[in-house]
């Protein structure tokens, strides 16, 4: 297996409504050592979509450069699936909540499969952002750890790279091939530093090994689970009790987190469920409050077993408040009542709660991607040749999907990407579309008035550079060259 280490920088921040504007990438061997030199490609933006002038001070690619020497968003689609061969496992800084799901929207976009590229002919993928979270809890000595003024660790890799000399011989941080190549040098670091846990943490891309784990240890001992979302105050990290899966079919289990009481849990939940006219979202989000979480098996999640921590570990914990005489009472409790009528009133009231209802299909469907059902096997195989044809091909298209949002998409992707294809109609029509996103008609993400508000706030900052300064005057001439809507 060969690792693809890759890292977008983008015209900004949603999935859906933003694009890339440089993609970055290296190839290692499992043992993370380079099979190439990192390298990058700028990806042009479509004419139905806004650079944000935030985004650009971050990774300061002027628009005149990515639109002048990038390629098209197909072609970008038709590299990421060579680089992305069978046995690649695809691996990225917090990549799971970032670049993951830039790369699904733009196979989506793109008339591809979203998500085969995660998981078929032996591919997976690899986020080195909770590893990372995972050594500062068990194994503080493998790097040194930058800090913000109140003394709290950052884990940003512009921050983590030069303070442990990753970053030698390399471009400015936030150039995507910089990027990569320190996520790759950071990973290797760590491996070294303590080979036994980096394979730990690597194991936890498997969801059946995470289910084997919690079937094997979760009602029983419970589980360590760090992540960012237990934050600073509790160093990271949240003891859990995880009894059941809210379906046989579903990735996610129920966990509780053991600093709560368990009777003051229970009643307050059912409760809360009786109670007449609440929102679920509302709902949903006290459930949270109670310490009830979803642990997603096929989401890397770091679980460990609250045992085999090491009693410097706990030590260090307990600066953060983490009593666990206290959290083994909690524990003893969930475990006498887990049989009881109450507790199986409690798990029909989680299901209930915590199942994911299915959303409607969004009026833009640049938006829908995770609102439908998956690809039939018609629609698959319908897929699979479009990326084959040349504009004529595309033009002569004739063909209907089963999914009403495939029609839509393969018009925007003969728009976007193959414009010669279009007759006059429909040109005429694909500028209807245009003013209509770039307006805001469907989603106030893609409207073009964001962008003067946002330089408007930015104007008002009194920490710019002069040569952010610069750039943003630079960034006002090309959008005021732009076709008017």
């Amino acid at each position: 297996m060969q690792i693809l280490w890759y890292d977008y920088e983008t015209s900004g921040y949603d999935a859906a409504a933003d694009r890339p504007v440089q993609l970055g990438w290296q190839v290692t061997d499992p043992g993370m050592e380079p099979i190439a030199d990192a390298k990058s490609l700028l990806v042009r933006l479509p004419d139905d979509v806004l650079p944000s002038p935030g985004a650009m001070l971050v990774h300061q690619i002027l628009p005149d450069v990515h639109q002048r020497d990038g390629v098209s968003e197909a072609e970008l689609a038709n590299h990421l699936e060579q680089l992305i061969a069978p046995r690649t496992l695809v691996a990225g800084y917090n990549s799971r909540g970032f670049d993951d799901k830039f790369t699904q929207h733009i196979f989506y976009r793109c008339l591809r499969d979203p998500y085969a590229w995660q998981y078929a002919d032996g591919r997976g993928q690899f986020d080195l952002y909770p590893v990372v979270l995972t050594y500062f809890v068990l194994a503080p000595e493998a790097i040194r750890w930058p800090e913000d003024h109140n003394g709290r660790p950052r884990f940003k890799l512009d921050r983590i790279g030069p303070l442990n000399q990753l970053d030698q011989g390399l471009k400015t941080a936030h150039d995507a091939s910089s990027d990569v190549a320190v996520t790759a040098r950071l990973a290797r670091q760590l491996a070294l530093h303590d080979p036994d846990l980096f394979a730990a943490c690597l194991k936890r891309i498997d969801k059946h090994f995470v289910t084997d784990q919690i079937r094997a240890d979760g009602r029983s001992g419970g589980f360590l689970e760090v992540t960012s979302f237990a934050g600073w105050d509790r160093g990271f990290v949240r003891d859990l009790w995880i009894p059941f899966r809210l379906s046989e079919r579903s990735n996610d289990y129920v966990a509780f987190d053991l600093n709560y009481d368990p009777q003051h849990v229970m009643t307050n939940l059912i409760g809360l469920v009786e109670s007449n006219g609440a929102d679920r979202s509302e709902i949903r989000k006290r459930v949270r409050e109670l310490g009830i979480q979803t642990i997603r098996i096929n989401a890397q999640p770091m679980l460990f077993r609250r045992r085999m921590l090491e009693p410097y570990v706990k030590t260090r914990l307990e600066a953060f408040g983490r009593d666990e005489v206290r959290q083994n009472q909690h524990l003893d409790v969930w475990q006498h009542i887990q049989e009881s009528p109450a507790f199986k009133q409690l798990y029909q009231l989680a299901v209930q709660v915590l199942v994911q209802t299915e959303q409607a299909l969004p009026d833009d469907v640049d938006f829908g991607l995770y609102a439908g059902n998956f690809l039939s096997t018609h629609d698959k195989d319908l897929l699979a040749s479009l990326p084959l044809m040349d504009s004529e091909g595309l033009s002569q298209w004739t063909q209907s999907f089963d999914d009403p949002r495939y029609d839509t998409l393969l018009f925007r992707y003969r728009a976007r990407n193959f414009p010669q294809s279009l007759t006059q109609s429909e040109w005429k029509l694909w500028q209807k579309t245009r003013r209509e996103k770039l307006m805001g008609v469907h989603s106030t993400k893609t409207q073009a008035s964001r962008v003067q508000d946002e330089l408007v706030a930015i104007s008002q900052r009194t920490d710019l550079e002069p040569y952010q300064i610069q750039q943003l005057e630079q960034f006002v001439m090309w959008l005021d060259k732009q076709p008017p809507l």
